[in-house]
């Protein structure tokens, strides 16, 4: 996943992407069976293990003969692909195939599918991936893309505007993630971003990823902060451009609790608006163990109180 959303003309063309599929299904009830999906765009689905010494050699080898051609220089793409950003899947489109690692926890697969899914659906990205030129080697065109298609897979498993209008209906709130979490069989970060990100785009909410702040095992990654994604709705972007990482992860530690799992606080607090007015917010964090989550929203300004001498 990305926390960088795409600009709101490729937002439009990617949910008109989103819709079609959905139509072409019937408008199905969540969860949506992803084999359907595949079904429907002629999409086929390999395990491959990462682990492999020998992954590229066979891959390749196995793409000529599938294809019963030769493909000019698939095995230096697909090492190229497997290198990048350390790959979980990818999509091969002269093959119409999405190659998911094996090795990566099951829990993960459905939304890396549904993200390489999105990949395929989206008539620019086929000309950038596999591919070796100075474009597509930009880290920045290469962030583009993993953000249009992690915006895309959100939409699509959680069936557009059917999952915003359901939450809408719930309280912001664990409670809500999780029973939306069932509903839709996706995981509770996935969830947790939907809601934050979609819910009510006009709402200022925000959302964060990351390590404990007493215990750097519990939700630890690969990277070099402590958190690992910021999340923003629109109106929150728009309204505290000027709030951090650094900031949110303060709050976090400020409040953290030393439980390691389940909820870790609620609290109140304030932070303050790009005009420099002041806001208070309700905050509430939840740890799985793999991660842990902290939701934010806005509950009212606080007044500026003037001094009369």
């Amino acid at each position: 996943m990305s926390d960088a959303l795409p600009d709101e003309l490729e937002r439009h063309d990617i949910r008109k992407q989103v819709n079609r599929i959905l139509r072409d299904l019937g408008n199905p009830e969540p969860p949506i069976k992803l084999a359907d999906v595949r079904s429907l765009l002629s999409l086929d689905l390999q395990y491959y293990s990462s682990s492999d010494p020998g992954l590229v050699s066979e891959l390749t080898h196995r793409f000529q003969l599938i294809a019963k051609k030769t493909i000019p220089d698939l095995g230096r793409h697909l090492q190229l692909a497997l290198s990048k950003s350390k790959l979980c899947a990818f999509w091969v489109p002269a093959l119409s195939r999405i190659m998911l690692d094996g090795d990566v926890p099951e829990p993960k697969h459905r939304w890396i599918e549904a993200h390489e899914i999105i990949h395929s659906v989206i008539p620019w990205h086929k000309n950038f991936l596999l591919g070796d030129n100075a474009q597509t080697l930009d880290p920045t065109c290469h962030a583009v893309l993993e953000a249009e298609a992690n915006y895309g897979a959100g939409r699509l498993l959680f069936l557009d505007e059917k999952f915003n209008a359901e939450a809408k209906d719930l309280d912001l709130s664990f409670k809500s993630i999780k029973l939306l979490q069932k509903r839709y069989a996706n995981s509770i970060v996935s969830t947790f971003w939907r809601i934050v990100e979609d819910r009510n785009p006009l709402d200022p909410v925000f959302g964060m990823v990351s390590i404990h702040p007493h215990y750097a095992d519990v939700g630890s990654h690969d990277g070099p902060n402590p958190w690992r994604y910021f999340i923003r709705s629109e109106a929150f972007a728009r309204q505290f451009s000027r709030i951090s990482s650094e900031t949110v992860y303060e709050l976090v530690r400020s409040h953290a609790s030393r439980r390691k799992a389940g909820p870790i606080f609620a609290a109140q607090d304030t932070i303050i608006d790009d005009r420099g007015e002041e806001w208070e917010v309700e905050l509430e964090c939840f740890s799985t163990t793999h991660a842990v989550l902290t939701l934010g929203y806005t509950i009212k300004e606080r007044p500026v109180v003037v001094q009369v001498s």
